[in-house]
């Protein structure tokens, strides 16, 4: 296994130099630098597994590029696609095997925060191959790199993607879009008539999360102290969660808290809802195809009102240490992952590219002049519990206790007693020796 080093953003700017990435898949693709395979390495009769999550955009973003990778090396890549839900089960699986059948794998950062120790640090590679780690949105250098707690500057993984929840509206129902909570409920109400509904969102508890934290966030609320005491229980949590309720009982179709992301995107693109709060990544291909959508042409992107975010995500693709193809993953990772891939990832396959770069070219903007909200968002973006390997029980119980409050199985204060109580004994189990940080 490599040695670690310690590879800062400024350090990596510097290694990259004037020259760094020339040549590209040795002339083949015109698709410009790709620094991973700038010497067309040969990696004839390898082949590559990874772990992936289902049903997202960048699905056959990497199988398309696959099948250059494979062209221009001779690798063989085979993706086993899993559901959100499924991903930490089968990590744990494949490493309790002991005979690991993944090189890689691919999903939200967080993952690594858990299975780090079976993961290959990559500086030392980001490094030799000239891997250009310039142009990301601000939080992949601030969140991106391994563990809290004496792994800071520790990178694992490079992300393919990036998201928070966007606000979707429609500009043929909705002139000015509010900035404050107040006037966006009261446009919520004004839009709600008959079969037509002012908000749709996924409602499943998972997707509950984003929702809140929009809402709890913009209203000053912070989840846990520095030394991780537990405050999403505070009247500000209430409120939030409080809002978040009413919003659904007043202002969305019934049943929704059975929707899942393509239910949601589907009220959107029915002409159902006129603003849905969701994932971009489930909706954007579809919105300007006159075969699915009824909103062609009639919708753009808004803020959440007062400054409000969901969890910012990253998919980061990271490598387990018990691979016996390291080079070939991260040269294939690379290239899934690079600046030129990252333009086509955002105007090929409507993924959320994590370089910010590509989404700020006049072409890009004049094409999709929304993204620029967008882009001031992502900035600012805030993860959940940064560096913590217990975030999935933590995740888990949240969500479950918003979707206990949401059902009215419990009241909002009841609801969030229980997952503080839950978070209490969850983060005492292993308590982190460093102050949790949420901006």
């Amino acid at each position: 296994m490599r040695a670690t080093s310690r590879l800062t953003r400024r350090d990596a700017a510097k290694l990259l130099g004037a020259g760094a990435g020339a040549a590209a898949l040795g002339g083949r693709f015109g698709l410009g630098a790709t620094p991973a395979l700038a010497q067309s390495p040969s990696y004839e009769g390898i082949t590559l597994r990874g772990l992936g999550l289902a049903g997202a955009a960048w699905n056959p973003a990497v199988e398309q590029f696959a099948r250059e990778f494979t062209e221009a090396t001779g690798a063989t890549v085979e993706w086993d696609f899993q559901p959100w839900e499924q991903t930490m089960p089968k990590l744990q699986a494949d490493l309790a095997a002991g005979t690991a059948q993944y090189d890689f794998f691919c999903n939200d950062i967080e993952f690594q925060y858990t299975i780090y120790p079976s993961l290959l640090p990559i500086n030392d590679l980001i490094a030799e191959r000239g891997y250009d780690m310039e142009g990301f949105f601000e939080p992949i250098y601030t969140y991106g790199e391994g563990v809290a707690g004496g792994q800071e500057g520790v990178r694992y993984g490079l992300p393919i993607r990036v998201g928070a929840s966007w606000v979707f509206y429609r500009t043929d129902l909705i002139d000015d879009f509010p900035t404050t909570w107040d006037d966006y409920n009261a446009m919520l109400g004004e839009l709600t008539s008959g079969d037509q509904y002012g908000l749709g969102f996924a409602g499943v508890p998972a997707q509950l999360v984003k929702l809140f934290l929009a809402r709890f966030w913009s209203m000053g609320g912070t989840l846990l102290t520095p030394d991780w005491q537990p405050q999403v229980n505070s009247e500000t949590g209430v409120a939030a969660l409080q809002m978040l309720f009413d919003s659904m009982q007043q202002y969305a179709p019934p049943g929704i808290l059975a929707w899942d992301n393509p239910d949601a995107s589907n009220a959107f693109l029915n002409g159902d809802v006129a603003v849905l709060e969701g994932w971009a990544s489930f909706i954007l291909p579809s919105l300007e195809d006159p075969d699915a959508s009824q909103v062609a042409g009639n919708w753009s992107v808004a803020r959440y009102p007062e400054n409000g975010t969901g969890n910012f995500t990253q998919h980061n693709f990271a490598i387990f240490n018990t691979s016996q193809n390291v080079d070939a993953a991260f040269d294939y990772m690379a290239y899934c992952t690079g600046p030129e891939t990252a333009l086509r990832l955002l105007n090929e396959f409507k993924e959320e590219s994590p370089r910010k770069t590509v989404w700020t070219e006049p072409e890009v903007l004049a094409e999709q002049p929304y993204l620029e909200t967008v882009v001031e968002a992502y900035d600012v973006g805030r993860p959940f519990t940064p560096g913590l390997a217990q975030w999935l029980e933590l995740f888990i119980g949240l969500a479950e206790g918003l979707s206990a409050a949401m059902s009215e199985q419990k009241s909002p204060q009841d609801a969030l007693n229980d997952v503080a109580a839950n978070w209490t004994t969850v983060i005492a189990q292993a308590p982190p020796d460093w102050e949790y940080r949420e901006a």
